[in-house]
């Protein structure tokens, strides 16, 4: 508790509390708020003392675990079951409330990864971010097309998709820069898993409950609730993905296509012949604008690549730059062999220090 007093009148202000934070192994934090009656701590267990949550952990137990023995560090009592809940009085007008004996949930999060495939990630995201979820939570896709967002801001629920190995690269890039205090077997093994999510096409699916939405519901009582009173308010993103077909495109500018088979020899030539493919795309007639030699050297190089010139452009014929589409199959992503999943008791052995 820090006291606070009125310089002016010597009055005593109510009381504010303090704050304890954490700093466990590889950068985790959590932090630690203590009024006197009530104990309150924050942060993400699946993260603390690892040097990634990529797989983190299943249940409530295992989380709540975490959090009590850092509470017995400094001699605070645990967090217990619920056993019993009853309505409080309240006051004159207002709804009444719920309260239990035990420990309440006020924010948790909800993790699913999915695997869609190498190189497919944004195509994913950004066929999921043209539609809206839930009660119409509008998405909000970010500029690099890595992560979308339905519902930031909201009191309520925050739900978001990403691309797990941006995320991870965007990390690795904070960590080498203080090289001389992190080991290099950590930064092989985060590289490793960059690898694995680059390789799988690994997009994160995230659910955010916020308070007011758990004591809506009444799942704020731990002991009471399992996992699987969740579920039914994690199904945003699942029921979007069966009611539409996402696919994944390649385009390949036609300068490129001449080049990659061997059309022309050099890039100058390339840029030439798509100048005029681009003439013939808007409606020109090349016969007019080249000579017939000039004409007949063009129509060649492109029908390299499947396109002929001496046809009118239709465009709900072809595609000119699209070089290959395939329909997304999401899949469950499996653990590898070699990942260190976490383990609650080793967690709870690892030092960690309060900074403020």
């Amino acid at each position: 508790m820090i006291e606070r007093i009125e310089l002016e009148t010597g009055e005593h202000l109510p009381p504010s509390v303090n704050q304890k934070i954490l700093e466990g192994s590889f950068s985790t934090k959590l932090t630690i708020r203590c009024d006197g009656t009530r104990v309150r701590v924050e942060g993400n267990p699946s993260r603390w003392q690892r040097m990634d949550n990529l797989f983190g952990l299943q249940t409530l137990d295992e989380c709540v675990a975490i959090f009590n023995n850092v509470l017995a560090r400094y001699n605070l009592p645990p967090f217990t079951k619920n056993t019993h809940i009853q309505y409080r009085q309240s006051p004159n007008g207002k709804t009444a409330q719920l309260v239990g004996n035990g420990a309440e949930i006020t924010a948790i999060d909800w993790t699913i990864n999915h695997q869609v495939g190498k190189g497919k990630e944004q195509s994913f995201i950004r066929g999921l971010s043209s539609m809206q979820i839930g009660r119409a939570r509008k998405p909000k896709l970010y500029p690099d097309g890595n992560t979308c967002n339905w519902g930031e801001a909201s009191t309520w629920l925050m739900t978001k998709l990403y691309n797990k190995a941006a995320e991870l690269i965007k990390h690795l890039k904070k960590d080498q820069r203080k090289k001389d205090i992190i080991s290099d077997d950590r930064l092989k093994y985060i590289q490793s898993l960059i690898e694995y999510c680059q390789e799988k096409g690994v997009v994160r699916e995230e659910h955010s409950l916020r308070q007011i939405m758990i004591k809506r519901h009444n799942l704020q009582f731990y002991g009471r609730v399992t996992e699987t009173d969740f579920q039914p308010y994690l199904k945003d993103i699942e029921t979007a993905m069966n009611a539409i077909q996402i696919s994944h495109d390649e385009h390949q500018s036609i300068a490129h296509q001449l080049l990659t088979v061997g059309a022309v020899k050099t890039l100058r030539q390339a840029n030439t012949t798509m100048s005029y493919f681009s003439l013939w795309q808007h409606g020109s007639d090349l016969r007019e604008i080249l000579s017939e030699s000039q004409f007949y050297q063009h129509k060649a190089r492109l029908k390299n690549i499947g396109i002929d010139i001496g046809q009118k452009f239709d465009v709900s014929r072809m595609c000119p730059t699209l070089k290959r589409s395939e329909v997304i199959e999401v899949k469950a992503l499996s653990i590898p062999d070699w990942y260190q999943m976490p383990v609650v008791a080793k967690s709870n052995i690892l030092p960690f220090k309060a900074y403020a």
